[in-house]
């Protein structure tokens, strides 16, 4: 499977989420919106694995580039407790020319559950990020979430700043080149623990058995997730993940399980 920079391969728009300090009153999550671009990034097929379950990449959408996904989690553990956000993404610019913009537009809820008055559409934000392609499958971006919010989640949540590099690697294994995706960064406020101020971690790394099968390690806000993702069908640009987070059970919380279902494409 070998790295090149297609021009004008389709993105894959998915949603990924990392769960906040969950406690039995509040499980607070950061939504991002097309934090695996890798189509625009690997041969072949249209369809791309992710690369990421939280950690925002560096790899974004340019001109042209349009996605939109759907994710659901659990809260506390409890699967009857969860509910689901979607996401919509398009790209401005060309990162391999320049600079590319990533605009992401994030719905917190989409059902009204119990206790509460929210429905499809009262909770949502924004989300911006800057990114530029470098040599030999590499990138950098700088970002911000949760902007523009309204409903709850101007309450829920604060924005947060990120700065990331992105780099995609072949390493030879039982005698086939693989891809590994590795993702090291800085943000504050969600991205740090919670009470915390200043920055904090941000790491991925996703092993591609095949570009349409991944293996995905993330730690970032203080939690730890893994995830396998999958492209189904080789010609469409569809991609599922699902995952758990917060693994070591930390600041009270409870592991987590989420799934997203993510299409983009280019025009």
């Amino acid at each position: 499977m070998k790295i090149s920079m297609k021009q004008g391969a389709a993105l894959v728009g998915i949603l990924a989420a990392v769960a906040g300090p969950a406690s039995a009153q509040t499980a607070p999550q950061v939504i991002q919106v097309s934090e695996a671009t890798l189509a625009a990034l690997l041969g072949g097929t249209k369809a791309s694995a992710g690369a990421s379950f939280g950690a925002p990449l560096a790899f974004g959408a340019n001109w042209g580039d349009v996605g939109a996904g759907v994710f659901a989690t659990t809260v506390g553990g409890k699967v009857d407790d969860g509910d689901g956000s979607m996401g919509l993404v398009m790209g401005f610019g060309d990162s391999k020319e320049a600079v590319g913009l990533e605009v992401s537009l994030g719905l917190s809820s989409l059902v009204q559950g119990a206790g509460s008055d929210d429905g499809f559409g009262d909770n949502g934000s924004f989300g911006l990020k800057l990114h530029t392609a470098l040599p030999d499958g590499a990138a950098f971006a700088v970002g911000i979430s949760s902007i523009g919010r309204w409903g709850n989640a101007n309450d829920a949540v604060k924005s947060a700043v990120y700065a990331v590099g992105s780099k995609s690697l072949q390493v030879p294994v039982g005698g086939s080149d693989k891809t590994i995706v590795l993702n090291l960064g800085v943000g504050d406020s969600s991205y740090n623990e919670p009470g915390k101020d200043g920055v904090g971690l941000i790491a991925s790394g996703a092993f591609f058995f095949t570009k349409q099968v991944s293996l995905i390690g993330n730690y970032t806000g203080g939690l730890t997730g893994v995830a396998v993702s999958v492209a189904p069908i080789a010609s469409q640009p569809l991609t599922l993940t699902v995952g758990a987070t917060n693994l070591a059970e930390r600041f009270g919380g409870e592991v987590e399980y989420a799934a997203s279902l993510g299409y983009g494409f280019h025009f």
